[in-house]
């Protein structure tokens, strides 16, 4: 079970990077299409070089700038809220307004759905927007007191997220004046072209695309942090091919520098796919959200299976987060409903009639995605893999964070005396 979960988990972050990397390429694309004047060209190979850069840019920031991990997620947090207010005061001050009638009143429904099925559908854009719940989970080995410290910080990510982007979408809402021009914009992004027909400056959209665009990087960096530090731990756990060589902390860097190569060269590869089928793109980027979920749901549901008194042995009175049995259940059941419909749902086709083209073959990366899975536990996996080590990962063996340090002081020793 913990070898599926794991690696249901670090599929879902390594494509998570390749969706957050390309937004933050297709922003700054934008960008450069408005500054131009529309003398820059949108083309696929382009997207692919920027996306590149800001993978390269993320994997390189994330190898030498460990130390100031903490500082830089301060700031990507505070840089996104900043965003988000810069934006709205601007475009509520310079565009012309929509009937609120219009925003908290209107369905619009052109996909060949019911209204019941297009809604659910929707969902799939919010839930892409606060999808990595478990980001801080993977940092839990580097904090002094995960217990209290990781679900806190998890609760304050929602918080954030769900409240800068709730007001963000009505904003935007107020501001669409022409939805015809703004989802033909020659840009490739309707917000940035909804942005230049509120503002009628170029200067001040370029500018603003950009702010948006940075969001996307510091959120690449942030996955690629994740994606790395699972396959770290899965490779200490022996989960993975050449797993000696992989479960590696750099002595002078003190961080997976194989593994966040790895994750650098898995998004370029599968990158290359936007220059193939739309279609064939938009089923891998998509399948994060559904990966994610998945990976969350699974551990849920075996505690409902087991039941909730396993937890207790775990507790104690002075234990923070504590639901108890009824108020914890419900939620369980809540959660787990909510990952089963939408994760059925998020694998229908966006319009009916369907077409080759229009099709959604996200269910086809899953499939896929399981054969793989199932054919390497039985090849590999079963014969190696050894389980994950709680103890490490919630901080209650520190005589092996103090055998980590020694084995590094040793390799720095031998690596001056190569010197």
């Amino acid at each position: 079970m913990s070898f599926a979960v794991g690696y249901i988990n670090i599929c879902g972050w390594l494509t998570l990077v390749t969706t957050e990397g390309f937004f933050a390429a297709q922003f700054i694309s934008a960008a450069c299409v408005v500054a131009s004047n529309g003398n820059y060209t949108v083309a696929a190979w382009k997207t692919y070089l920027i996306f590149m850069a800001v993978l390269t840019f993320g994997t390189l920031s994330m190898t030498f700038g460990n130390r100031i991990l903490g500082a830089w997620n301060n700031l990507a947090l505070y840089w996104s809220i900043l965003s988000v207010f810069v934006a709205s005061v601007v475009l509520l001050s310079t565009s012309d307004k929509t009937d609120p009638e219009f925003v908290f009143a209107t369905f619009q429904n052109e996909t060949g759905w019911n209204d019941g099925i297009a809604w659910i559908l929707g969902l799939l854009q919010s839930a892409l927007s606060l999808i990595g719940y478990d980001a801080v989970l993977h940092m839990t080995e580097e904090m002094p007191t995960p217990s209290r410290d990781a679900p806190l910080a998890m609760v304050y990510a929602v918080g954030v997220g769900g409240t800068t982007g709730t007001i963000f979408v009505l904003v935007m809402l107020f501001c669409l004046t022409d939805l015809p021009g703004i989802v033909a914009t020659s840009t490739g992004m309707p917000i940035v072209e909804l942005i230049l027909q509120a503002t009628g400056s170029r200067a001040g959209t370029t500018f603003l695309t950009l702010m948006l665009a940075i969001c996307f990087i510091h959120g690449t960096n942030g996955s690629i942090t994740s994606a790395s530090r699972l396959l770290y731990a899965m490779a200490r756990d022996k989960g993975i091919f050449y797993h000696d060589y992989f479960s590696h902390i750099h002595p002078k860097w003190e961080v997976p520098i194989r593994t966040i190569v790895l994750t650098w060269v898995f998004n370029a590869i599968f990158g290359l796919l936007y220059l193939g089928p739309t279609v064939a793109f938009n089923a891998f980027i998509s399948s994060c959200t559904i990966l994610l979920n998945m990976s969350y749901a699974i551990p849920i549901l075996t505690l409902i299976v087991r039941g909730r008194d396993v937890l207790t042995q775990y507790q104690t009175a002075d234990t923070p987060w504590k639901f108890g049995k009824v108020r914890g259940l419900v939620i369980n059941y809540i959660a787990v409903l909510y990952v089963f419909i939408t994760s059925i749902f998020f694998c229908f086709p966006p319009v009916l009639p369907v077409s080759a083209s229009l099709m959604n073959y996200v269910s086809g990366v899953i499939g896929i995605f399981a054969i793989f899975l199932i054919g390497y536990w039985v090849a590999y996996g079963k014969r190696t893999f050894e389980g994950p080590q709680l103890d490490i990962i919630l901080g209650e063996r520190p005589e092996l964070c103090e055998a980590t340090d020694e084995l590094a002081m040793e390799e720095k020793q031998v690596e001056s005396r190569k010197e």
